[in-house]
């Protein structure tokens, strides 16, 4: 998660330079191939529906 953190900070401080607020943090690490996904769909999920503002 470190390496993640590391990409997902690189690009916020990209998005501050462009005046965009990230709507969200979402790290999913070890994911390859989309085989991969399927154990962390609840979570994609779940962070797709905070950011739209529909979560239950």
């Amino acid at each position: 998660m470190k390496e993640c953190n590391r990409i997902i900070e690189s690009i916020e401080h990209f998005y501050g330079h462009l005046e965009i607020l990230p709507s969200g943090r979402l790290g999913l690490c070890s994911i390859e191939y989309k085989e991969a996904v399927e154990s962390r769909k609840d979570e994609i999920k779940d962070f797709c529906a905070k950011i739209l503002g529909t979560e239950k």
